[in-house]
């Protein structure tokens, strides 16, 4: 079979996040165990240091796009032409949209959320606009579609009028490189960097509306003034839409010295910030997985995350789950986290314990099943 990856919507830069995670993570593991397959990968020339290169069945098409815009041209336009070209049997478009006018292979493609349709808001217009209309059609013109967590796939299905039997789940993975460290000057050395204090409440995520910092920082100012906790809180994450909400209302609240806004943290000193923490927190509104909270289990650091969208099938009974809008019971998880060093400790062993199901290996064992049932099954 021969099977063609777009992998051209990783973002220009180093600047790596959960969908760019998803996409070379897939990629490598299929190249580490299927010798059987050619596969064809379109990907931006910056993107070829992240693979092996060397693996004789799969083959690396450079393409230049350098803007989303000529990224959405490139796939309806261009990319069916190379489908031709290379007589591909099948086409993985992980995210969202695939060519809609492609109709001589096989299609699969995943959504990662469906935030678009339940949080429009909560994106830049251009993106409501294409994505609103490229989604359903990209949804209908596919053989499969796969969905990254149970409850994006009941998304899926009530609000573009999809059938179960067209959905196929397959969560994502973490990152070996996410672990237990228990090199002390290592963990200490990061601390200093980036200023932290010696204990810490750790938070990850891009700053914007849907991942419900403002609570988060409301929450921990209570903490803070009701048990008189001594931890710092750090936001990692890069400024996204309405950033500047975050800075003011940590200035109206006189947490300057407390709150430590740190950006964009890179993925070898991210484990290193998990095990330095004492409690990651998570709240936010709407996630079609979370890989923060999965990353934050390997680490060995206990969970606080939200009640809602596909967080609690993450997290289960391993980690404290709160509606995020409930400021003060969010408050009061902190705190007993925090206070109560058995509690601490217990779900310290039940995220390790959970995220161990969990690998990118799986992931793509699971999208190979994928692909060939949708080639093989009608062929």
């Amino acid at each position: 079979m021969k099977i063609a990856i777009d992998a051209t919507a990783i973002p220009t830069g180093t600047k790596k996040g959960g969908v760019s995670s998803y996409i070379l993570s897939l990629i490598s593991e299929l190249e580490k165990f299927d010798y059987v397959n050619e596969y064809y990968i379109f990907i931006k020339k910056e993107d070829l240091a992240f693979f092996r290169l060397e693996t004789d069945n799969f083959k690396f098409i450079q393409c230049n796009v350098n803007s989303k815009l000529i990224r959405l041209i490139w796939e309806q336009l261009i990319l069916p032409r190379y489908i031709k070209k290379y007589k591909i049997d099948l086409i993985h478009s992980p995210h969202y949209t695939i060519p809609i006018m492609l109709n001589q292979c096989k299609k699969v493609v995943t959504f990662h959320d469906m935030t678009f349709f339940l949080f429009p808001e909560m994106h830049i217009y251009y993106k409501r606009i294409i994505f609103k209309k490229m989604i359903p059609t990209s949804a209908a013109k596919a053989d499969l579609i796969i969905s990254v967590s149970d409850n994006t796939a009941k998304d899926i299905h009530a609000l573009l009028n999809i059938s179960k039997e067209k959905l196929r789940v397959i969560p994502l993975g973490v990152n070996s490189k996410f672990r237990v460290i228990r090199n002390v000057q290592l963990l200490n050395d990061v601390k200093r960097k980036y200023k932290t204090s010696d204990k810490f409440i750790f938070y990850l995520g891009t700053l914007e509306p849907r991942k419900n910092i403002h609570n988060l920082i409301r929450a921990y100012h209570l903490a803070i003034n009701n048990e008189k906790i001594g931890h710092k809180l750090v936001i990692a994450g890069e400024k996204g839409w309405d950033y500047k909400k975050l800075f003011k209302l940590v200035d109206d609240l006189q947490i300057n010295d407390q709150v430590i806004f740190i950006g964009f943290v890179s993925e070898n000193e991210l484990p290193l910030l998990y095990n330095a923490a004492d409690l990651f927190v998570y709240p936010s509104i709407y996630e079609g997985f979370g890989i923060p909270v999965l990353e934050a289990m390997s680490c060995g650091v206990p969970v606080i995350s939200s009640s809602v969208s596909s967080l609690p099938e993450i997290v289960k009974n391993a980690g404290l789950l709160v509606e995020p809008n409930n400021i003060e019971r969010l408050s009061q998880a902190i705190c007993e986290v925090i206070i109560n060093r058995d509690l601490n400790q217990k779900l310290s062993k039940l995220g390790l314990k959970r995220a161990s199901q969990y690998s990118w290996e799986k992931t793509a064992k699971e999208t190979l099943r994928v692909y060939e049932d949708v080639f093989y099954n009608d062929n």
